[in-house]
């Protein structure tokens, strides 16, 4: 069996799902996560020449691209968008040819990693993928702390700057003064659930907004199928999971515009779109936003085609194994 090791600065539900990909298709996988100093201790807990995959970019694969395994590094997205508060300058990129290769998960992020001087044939493309089986628009139904009649809007981003969950609290605010029926439903948690918390409270919006903590990874489908729009104001993704868990399950999107999410959302068709920190605009479409049955399939569509991840996980491991030491 093929010994690979899997690097990361912690340990979550993307952790998770990319080391029980692999060990799907046959590796040994040895967990290098929350490690201060990785390039000590990937030799010592690695056979030589092992690979390692090993994200996010600049801070876990970087440490690791001087010692003498491959390095398959894993962009997280952020580490390769620009424009947003923890963008990399291209400049600080020119140690990404040392990598063995590079998956990225958008072709905006392939394209900053070959401005970056990363040879395209080193290159993968690979949306992190989702389970369809589980995402898929029938099934049970999340009861929720809201009134019958309500209209759910629903948010399931990391509370903090990066993904603006601020934004979406100011936008339902102005929305919800239009349309008496919205409830948002703020899933998840962070170092801004505090905040957002007194905020609702300051807006006199507590019977109107449920914060859930973090949701369950198996409780998601059934609280997307219950709820009437998924909105998302983020600066920065790559390819948003939880963007493509809602089209799967046939939730219309409201997505902010970014490169990554513009991979994925047709605006006015399979979704809409509006610009990153547009709280008016997120307003309205909040209060009014729609997408029709052929928008929903098609939206279905393009994550069955690109993000099967029983799918994918196959190209991982052949992207993986390429780099393994032959016997």
């Amino acid at each position: 069996m093929t010994v690979v090791g899997y690097a990361s600065p912690g340990w979550g539900v993307h952790d998770r799902r990319w080391v029980e990909g692999l060990r799907a298709c046959g590796f040994e996988v040895e967990v290098l996560s929350g490690i201060e100093d990785l390039a000590a201790e990937v030799p010592r807990r690695l056979p030589a020449g092992a690979p390692v995959l090993a994200g996010p970019l600049p801070t876990v694969a970087r440490a690791l691209v001087d010692s003498a395994h491959p390095i398959v590094g894993l962009s997280h997205g952020w580490d390769l968008q620009a424009g947003h508060a923890q963008s990399v300058p291209v400049a600080e990129l020119d140690w990404l040819p040392e990598l063995a290769r590079l998956i990225v998960d958008s072709p905006s992020t392939r394209s900053r990693a070959e401005a970056a001087g990363m040879p395209t044939d080193r290159i993968d493309l690979l949306p992190w993928g989702i389970d369809l089986d589980r995402f898929e628009p029938d099934g049970d139904k999340a009861t929720l702390a809201s009134p019958a009649d309500a209209r759910v809007v629903l948010s399931l981003r990391t509370h903090d700057r990066l993904y603006r969950t601020a934004d979406v609290i100011e936008a339902f605010a102005l929305a919800a003064s239009r349309d008496p029926a919205l409830f948002l439903v703020m899933g998840g948690a962070g170092p801004l659930t505090n905040e957002h918390r007194e905020r609702v409270r300051t807006l006199g919006l507590g019977r109107r907004v449920s914060f859930t903590g973090q949701v369950d990874e198996d409780a998601i489908a059934a609280l997307m199928r219950a709820a009437a729009l998924y909105v998302t104001a983020s600066e920065t993704d790559g390819t948003s999971v939880t963007l493509l868990q809602a089209m799967a399950c046939r939730l219309p999107v409201v997505c902010s515009r970014n490169p990554g999410n513009e991979w994925w959302v047709q605006d006015g068709v399979t979704g809409h779109v509006f610009d990153i920190g547009d709280i008016d605009r997120l307003a309205m479409l909040m209060a009014t936003a729609s997408v029709t049955g052929p928008g929903l399939t098609a939206a279905r569509a393009a994550v069955v085609e690109r993000a099967d991840w029983r799918r994918n996980r196959l190209m991982l491991a052949g992207i993986v194994g390429s780099t393994a030491p032959t016997a």
